[in-house]
């Protein structure tokens, strides 16, 4: 068990999962920080976790499929851009919250056994994040529902849609670097 170490590829793993560098070509989009690559992460993080995930084995293995089914997504996306994944993106969207949601349970409990002044911001993000996938993902299923007659989208709809993904956005970050104090903290007391 090291849990700095795990924090710390928790961490960047958050890092991976949450922001898009991506260049565009005449042929496609090539995205240089590639979910599976967190997802990796959070795998190595497991054993690193020991006693505070050992009772949720699963979520070393959903890791596991996540990196591989993220993966698989980047390569399609890389090499055939115009594919559309839409549905695929929703189930893996959905197991990443469900994830995210019982990672974060461990993390609460690292962070109440040392006694971080970040252990209620972690269970408020832990609900926060959640709501945010929620709400997303419904307006996702909706979307056709805001599309005007010309086919363009509804501009209060869109506004509403960006508005949401941004505090997402900033939610996400605050998270990271959350965890990354998490981290120091624990360094800190040895």
């Amino acid at each position: 068990m090291d849990i700095k170490k795990g924090i710390s590829y928790v961490a960047f793993g958050f890092m991976f999962t949450l922001i898009n560098v991506n260049f565009t070509f005449e042929s496609g989009t090539v995205n240089l920080m590639p979910d599976f690559v967190g997802w990796i992460l959070f795998f190595l993080a497991y054993d690193k976790l020991g006693t505070y995930v050992s009772d949720k084995q699963y979520l070393k293995w959903l890791s596991l499929v996540l990196a591989c089914v993220n993966g698989a997504v980047w390569a399609a996306e890389l090499f055939n851009p115009k594919l559309n994944l839409g549905i695929l993106n929703t189930v893996v969207g959905a197991c990443q919250a469900f994830y995210m949601f019982m990672l974060f349970e461990a993390l609460i409990n690292i962070a109440g056994d040392f006694n971080s002044v970040r252990t209620e911001k972690l269970n408020t993000l832990r609900y926060f994040n959640l709501c945010i996938v929620i709400v997303l993902t419904v307006l996702g299923f909706l979307a056709e529902q805001f599309l005007l007659k010309d086919g363009t989208i509804n501009p209060s709809a869109a506004l509403t849609v960006g508005a949401i993904s941004l505090i997402g956005f900033i939610a996400a970050f605050i998270t990271m670097f959350t965890l990354f104090g998490l981290k120091k903290e624990i360094a800190a007391r040895g």
